[in-house]
Formats: C-alpha cells, structure tokens, sequence
C-alpha cells in the first residue's frame, strides 16, 4: 500500500478520459449525422468525399442547365411554328393566284397579304428572345476581317494550274477585283501596288495599261492555271471555335458553319467582295486564304484540287464569323457541352428576298404566284428542317436531364456510405462507451478511497 503514487486511481482516470473522448466523438456522430467530422476521422474518405460532392453540385447544376435548354428550345419551336403557319398562308395565296379567273385587283390585295405575312416573318426572326439573348436574328454572329499591312483586297489576273502558291503583298494597297479564271485584267490597278508570285515580285503602277499587267502577271505565273474549289477546309489554332462561312451568291446567300478543321462545301458561282471565285462545277487546291481577328486567331481556308476552269467575271464574297449557336453545360467537367444551332429565319435567309433587298414573293401574276409557290416550298422546307434539328436537341437534352439525375442520385448515395453515420451501430456505441463512462466512474471513486485505509493503520498506533 503507498501512499505518494495511487496507481489504480491513475489507471481508473486514464481509461475514464478515453471512454469520455469516445464517447464526445460518439456524440458529434449521432447529433450531426455525419461519421466524418473532421480530417482526423479519415484523411482519406474525406478527400473522396469531396470529390464526390463537388461532382455532386455540378450534376445538380448541369441539370439544371439542361432544363433551361429545353425551356430555350420549347421557345425557338414555338416561334418556327408561327413561321411555319405564316408560310402555310403565303404558300395558300400563291396557288391561288396562280389560277387566271382572279383580277389583276384581286391579285394585288393578295399581294398586300403576302408583303404583311413577309413582315411578320422578319418581326418573329428579329424579336424571338430567351432572357434578352435573341435567337433567330444572326445577332451571335461577330463578323472577322483579314487586314495585313493595311491591305484589303489586290488586285490579280492570270492563268495558273492546279497547285499550292504563295501570295505575298509587298506594299499596302486598296481593294481592286478578282476575275473568271484570272487570264485577263478586268479592272485597272488605281493604285501602286507591288506583290510576289512563288518569290517573282511583280510592280503595278496605276498609270500602267492594264493589257501590260496581265502580261507581267502571266509571265511571272509561267502560264499556270489556277481555279477554285466547291469545298474546302478551315483551320483554327483556337481549339473548340466554332465559325460560319457566308457565301454572298448571285441567287442568294449560303452560311455554312464550319467548326474547327470542320469542311465546308461552297456553292455556285457568285459576286461578292474579297476576291476569289468559286463554282459548284469547279475544283482546285491551294492554300488561298488566311484571315486573322483582332484577338490573333488565324484560320486557313484550303481548297482541294481539280480540274476545269471558271467562267470569267464570276466572283465570290466570303465572311468567316462566328457561329450563331448556343451553348449549353450538360456535364460536370469541362467541354461536357452541347452546341445548338439557332438558323436565321428572316425572309433573306429563307431566300424569299434577294440580296439586294428586293421581295421575290409577287402574286401579282401568274408566273409571279407560280414561282412563289415553290419559294414558299423551299422556305417551308428549311423551317421544317431547323424545327427537327431543335426537336432533336430538346430530345436529347430531356434525356440528358434523365440520366444526370440518377447519376446525382447513384454518386450521392455512394458519398453517404462513405460520410453519413450508421445510427444503428453509433447507437450502440454510444451506450457501451456510457456504461463504461459510468463504470470507470465509479472505479476512479473507488481509488481515491483506498488511501483511507491506510490512515486507519496510521491512527491505531
């Protein structure tokens, strides 16, 4: 028996401070629901965990996400199907004039008809919104220009083959024209100007006689031919840029969205402004155009080879933009997009007027309501069409809603086995450690009273 150090009563509040500590840990579990409180509990669940909430949240988001594309969608069809009904009626007016027992009378009231509907479809393309963001008016678009040097357009003629050449601009000049299969000068230079073909460096002066500089021009080509291609090619060093190449043609107008190394197809022969010609029956290769926006993105137009030649005087406007199209986040990590087209719908882009502005919708005739009808196919055709690309993305995007809810569902419930307390089994726990609490009480109780004996032997002698 010693009377300095207690040893059992040390022992009895050692083992009383762990069955306490259990027992406090044991608490937080029960009352917060959670058997990791704290890194210390498990450094390693707790990493996965977080992991998993975080992909959690973001599917929850995506989700969401995905809901107001369908919302975005149900709208945009909501508005083609108030065109489509709109063409119906034009459609309706054109076969009915197209019958001779109606008045020049007649026929011209139905043309206030058709110029009214015509209005209506341009006032649906330009008002269709989604959270102030229109959709249908082209408005997305963002409109790239190439300029080195100051350097628009330059002026060249000539007769070339099939080949890859390099056009270098030595001195700024002004925009000229490009013509036919370049074996003549259609229009004389208005400026100095000076450019290299496959490294001959050839001056024009404005003074010079434009005979004189198709001349210096052919001879510096060696005769080649040179032509253009149907289809060809663009390239972005922006990885994920999407881009629309617009055709300015003769008959109309023809955008195309190209994406990143995605080909485009050109159509027929047109008139336009920067300067090469293209033609449905006509191929070529060659690396014929570089174009860089402000940001320094650089695309390369590349053509393939061919083999027939162009029509002279027949040109073609090109404008590189980007597409008109929204983006929707549909997954929790990056580039888990969708990219939705939205078409313009004007009576431009649904070739019922022209380039320049003017109505090709006239019932005023015969022949007038005839064509009109199959315009009116033709338009009726391209909504029929922009309405099942967007019934399919809606399909696709309610799927999509589908299945990132139960993937929510199936990473929340693989996070709770991980992070939620087993009530039942903390439960019992916690009744173990307080019945020990109790009992390493009352032992510790216990100790401390042993020292009394000991003053009982001290106080009988």
């Amino acid at each position: 028996m010693k009377i300095n150090h207690n040893i059992s009563a040390q022992l009895a509040n050692v083992n009383l401070k762990k069955n306490d500590n259990r027992l406090s840990l044991s608490m937080q579990k029960l009352s917060s629901g959670y058997k990791i409180t704290k890194a210390a509990d498990d450094s390693a669940g707790l990493a996965i965990s977080n992991k998993m909430r975080t992909q959690i949240r973001a599917l929850d988001r995506s989700a969401q996400n995905a809901e107001d594309g369908v919302s975005i969608l149900e709208s945009a069809d909501g508005a083609l199907s108030e065109i489509h009904s709109v063409l119906q009626r034009v459609r309706e007016l054109c076969v009915q004039n197209a019958n001779d027992t109606y008045t020049l009378e007649d026929r011209e009231t139905a043309q206030k008809e058709v110029d009214q509907l015509m209005d209506e479809i341009d006032r649906i393309s330009s008002t269709t919104e989604f959270n102030g963001r229109s959709l249908f008016d082209g408005s997305a678009s963002r409109t790239m220009s190439s300029s080195v040097d100051g350097v628009k357009a330059v002026s060249v003629s000539m007769e070339a083959t099939a080949g890859t050449y390099s056009f270098t601009v030595v001195s700024n000049a002004t925009a000229a024209s490009v013509s036919g299969i370049w074996n003549k000068i259609t229009t004389p230079a208005t400026k100095d100007t000076s450019f290299s073909i496959n490294g001959e460096t050839i001056n024009i002066t404005k003074d010079e006689p434009k005979e004189q500089i198709e001349k210096d021009i052919i001879e510096a080509c060696q005769k080649m031919n040179l032509s253009y291609s149907t289809s060809g090619k663009i390239t972005s060093n922006a990885a994920g840029d999407d881009y629309y190449v617009e055709i300015n043609y003769e008959d109309g107008t023809k955008q195309k969205n190209v994406g990143t190394n995605a080909e485009v197809t050109l159509g027929q022969a047109a008139a336009g402004q920067t300067g090469f010609t293209d033609s449905a029956r006509y191929t070529a290769k060659g690396n014929l155009l570089n174009i860089i926006d402000e940001d320094g993105v650089e695309m390369t137009v590349e053509l393939p080879s061919g083999d027939k030649a162009l029509p002279n005087n027949k040109t073609v406007g090109m404008k590189v933009y980007d597409a008109g199209y929204m983006t929707i986040q549909i997954g929790a990590n990056e580039h888990q997009t969708l990219d939705m087209d939205f078409p313009t719908v004007s009576c431009d882009a649904l070739k019922l007027r022209d380039q320049n502005g003017k109505d090709l919708l006239n019932v005023c005739t015969n022949y007038g309501a005839s064509n009109g009808i199959a315009l009116a196919d033709t338009a009726i055709r391209q909504i029929s069409t922009a309405r099942a690309k967007l019934g399919a993305y809606q399909n696709r995007l309610e799927t999509t809603v589908s299945s990132l809810n139960v993937f929510g569902e199936n990473m929340t419930e693989s996070m709770s086995r991980i992070i939620d307390t087993d009530m039942a089994s903390e439960m019992t726990e916690y009744t173990q450690l307080t019945v020990l609490q109790q009992a390493a009480t009352s032992m510790l109780s216990q100790a401390n009273n042993r020292p009394q004996t000991i003053m009982s032997l001290l106080q009988g002698m």
